[in-house]
């Protein structure tokens, strides 16, 4: 069965809050619901829901000197433990590091926090780099022998860096929103399955092709492209250029070609050159075939006969 491995780097603001953030995990990994609820009263009344998903499994909790290292493991479609994230910014934790290993494709991802926002790789560093011994040890070890260069000096994402494959925002984004987006995001694509879920159901119900409905889909999202472009130049011609009879009759025109063009296109994407390629075989089928000469059976009837004439 295919899981996703978590690796989460916990750093508090203070030791204090280390010690409990450590008392509230240890206990609940042992399943002390009345302990950990009891330390998370004194780490600032923080939620146990919200700190510890029930479908996490094989959780290991482990107290450094620096900080709390948080191994579990989850299924392939499981959220990502943002909500853990940002329940423990808002009680004492200073900045994180999640490492996720998808077995499904073989991949790792890690993802870089501080002061409850999504960060870059370099902007961690950059204000925390006294972790980075800590969350990249082997980074560490290669600088080090390379004659003394920066731990910066290597570039994010280069194919000699262990640790390159860190997934970047654009911008530091709040893990309020990041988790909101996602959870937007996951809404989404289960209505969209839902939705092909049901029209596979209702035209198998009329007696009708599921496939054939997707191509429907497709070929009105199609037309509704060039449609929608179609009203752009309408729009932009009008508001520019003189004579608006003459681009308002264009742009007629335009919303009536662009749509079948567009649909035509699509229509051959999907369907390719099935006909030309049924000719073709035919055709060079019909070529291969000998000409004038009697099938096997035929001429030994022939020579069977002349055989017994004589």
């Amino acid at each position: 069965m295919s899981q996703n491995a978590h690796t989460l780097h916990l750093f508090f603001e203070d030791p204090i809050k280390l010690k409990l953030g450590q008392l509230v995990y240890q206990y609940l990994a042992a399943g002390n619901t009345e302990q950990a609820q009891r330390w998370a009263d004194k780490l600032g009344g923080a939620d146990l829901a919200a700190l510890w998903d029930a479908q996490w499994f094989n959780q290991q909790v482990s107290a450094e000197r620096t900080h709390l290292l948080l191994c579990f493991d989850t299924g392939t479609h499981d959220d990502l433990p943002l909500r853990a994230l940002e329940t423990l910014f808002a009680h004492g934790l200073r900045s994180a590091v999640l490492e996720v290993f998808y077995d499904q494709v073989g991949e790792t991802e890690r993802m870089h926090f501080d002061q409850g926002q999504w960060v870059s790789r370099k902007a961690f560093f950059e204000s925390n780099p006294q972790w980075r011994a800590v969350v990249e040890p082997a980074h560490e070890r290669s600088t080090a022998g390379e004659g003394g260069r920066g731990a910066d000096s290597a570039p994010d994402g280069d194919e000699e860096d262990p640790y390159g494959h860190s997934k970047d925002p654009a911008k530091p984004i709040s893990v309020a929103k990041l988790r909101k987006d996602e959870a937007e995001r996951k809404k989404k694509a289960e209505e969209a399955a839902q939705a092909f879920i049901d029209m596979a159901r209702a035209m198998g119900k009329s007696g009708k092709s599921p496939v054939q409905g997707l191509i429907a889909v497709l070929l009105l999202r199609a037309g509704f492209k060039g449609l929608l472009q179609a009203i752009v130049f309408t729009v932009v011609t009008v508001l520019l250029f003189k004579g608006f009879w003459l681009w308002l009759g264009l742009s007629l025109v335009l919303a009536i070609a662009l749509p079948l063009y567009y649909m035509l296109s699509e229509y051959k994407d999907i369907h390719g050159d099935d006909g030309d390629g049924d000719a073709e075989g035919g055709e060079e089928g019909d070529a291969e075939a000998p000409q004038g000469e009697p099938p096997a059976g035929e001429d030994s009837a022939v020579h069977t006969g002349n055989k017994a004439g004589h």
